[in-house]
């Protein structure tokens, strides 16, 4: 059973492969395809539909915000009694229905003693708002980018902007991102701890 344990962490260890990030959205635009949506964001197809439960390629509705998925990190929590997704999602600081939408559960479905796997990599941190600009009369995504020492690439992407040329006065823009503070240590080894695998500190962090 100990070998067997070992083993369990040894895997987890090997898992952790990406660092954590607060989850990104992408709102469909009259003629987008999956195929390209996936080229654009580096991901393939495959990974969209992991990542959006319900998502039929074929029928891509315009309006609907996709999660754009990104490298998985895991950890695991055995379920113990009066815990609910919602505590959980506290406790492991992450979205109560993606951390739901991993395991394919309801709310009222978490069972005592099941093991859960939590979704680090949408690890949301302290919440803390990201910054805006307001575009004024005469301004410019160039001009922007220059000013707060970002990409235009960047500003297209936080603000799911069709066309960079066309920002419209009064428009309030992400100007930038914001880190919540340190996710699980991507050093951490694991243990097993009141019926919970937990990460051990790392002396290196």
């Amino acid at each position: 059973m100990k070998k067997m344990f070992l083993t369990f962490l040894a895997v987890l260890i090997l898992s952790v492969g990406a660092a954590a990030a607060a989850p990104q959205y992408h709102t469909v635009a009259r003629g987008e395809t999956l195929f390209g949506l996936a080229q654009r964001y580096g991901v393939t197809v495959a990974e969209f539909l992991e990542f959006n439960p319900g998502l039929i390629p074929e029928n891509l509705q315009v309006g609907r915000r996709l999660l754009i998925p990104v490298e998985p990190l895991w950890s695991y929590h055995v379920v113990q009694p009066g815990d609910t997704s919602r505590s959980l999602a506290a406790q492991y600081k992450v979205p109560e229905e993606l951390l739901l939408a991993a395991n394919g559960l309801a709310a009222k479905e978490l069972k005592e003693g099941a093991m859960i796997r939590i979704p680090i990599h949408f690890y949301l941190g302290e919440a803390q708002e990201r910054p805006t600009h307001t575009a004024e009369i005469g301004d410019t995504l160039y001009e922007i980018a220059l000013k707060y020492k970002v990409t235009l690439a960047q500003l297209v992407e936080w603000n799911n902007l069709p066309d960079p040329n066309q920002i419209m006065a009064g428009q309030v823009l992400v100007v930038g991102s914001v880190l919540g503070p340190p996710g699980p240590c991507l050093h951490s080894m694991f243990s097993s701890h009141g019926g919970q695998i937990r990460a051990v500190k790392c002396e290196q962090c």
